[in-house]
């Protein structure tokens, strides 16, 4: 972020491509049977708390 709080644009995408690498690592883990849906449930609840966003069903 700038001074003012800005994103800038290449911030925005590094957080885009970061937010695909979880999305990616999450979906390897539960069909890897390493992470049940409920554990990656529990996971996004905690993230959206944090950040302040609904969470997402897996």
């Amino acid at each position: 972020m700038d001074i003012d709080g800005n994103d800038t644009v290449s911030e925005r995408a590094e957080l885009h491509f970061l937010a695909a690498l979880v999305d990616e690592l999450m979906r390897k883990l539960l069909i890897a049977g390493v992470l049940s849906q409920a554990e990656l449930n529990d996971i996004e609840r905690a993230v959206s708390q944090r950040v302040g966003h609904p969470p997402r069903a897996w």
